[in-house]
């Protein structure tokens, strides 16, 4: 589910909501000061990447085992 920001205009209060976007209008309100008169705020993101899509072939993970290192290949 992504992670929306928002920003009251009634007190100026910032808040994060987690939930489905068909679910926005009615999460949408400022644990402050309860008004629903907000705005999306548009902050960062984060990318999850595991760490062998990032760096293939480094750390490998034999069925049911730990993780084992393996050379690059060709360096």
């Amino acid at each position: 589910m992504p992670l929306y920001d928002y920003r009251c205009e009634r007190c100026g209060g910032r808040f994060e909501i987690l939930c489905a976007s068909s679910a926005r209008a009615e999460k949408a309100v400022c644990p402050t000061c309860g008004g629903r008169d907000v705005t999306q705020a548009f902050g960062g993101f984060q990318v999850g990447i595991s760490r062998t899509r990032l760096n293939p072939g480094v750390f490998e993970r034999a069925a049911g085992g730990r993780p084992e290192y393996k050379p690059p290949r060709g360096g």
